[in-house]
């Protein structure tokens, strides 16, 4: 039961990295560029950990 919810958590992480990622590949190539790398990972590791924490609840 633990390993599954850790998989969950796990596969949450991965999401929010493809959506960041996704999300900056669709912002002109200006703004890409003008972006430091620490913001693009500062949001995935913000949208992972609300993932977790999510994760970690349990079911209601």
């Amino acid at each position: 039961m633990n390993t599954d919810r850790l998989l969950r958590a796990a596969g949450r992480c991965a999401l929010a990295f493809l959506l960041v990622l996704g999300a900056v590949a669709l912002l002109p190539r200006a703004v890409r560029e003008a972006l430091p790398d620490a913001v693009v990972g500062g949001a995935v590791l913000v949208l992972g950990a609300v993932g977790v924490r999510r994760a970690s609840r349990g079911p209601r």
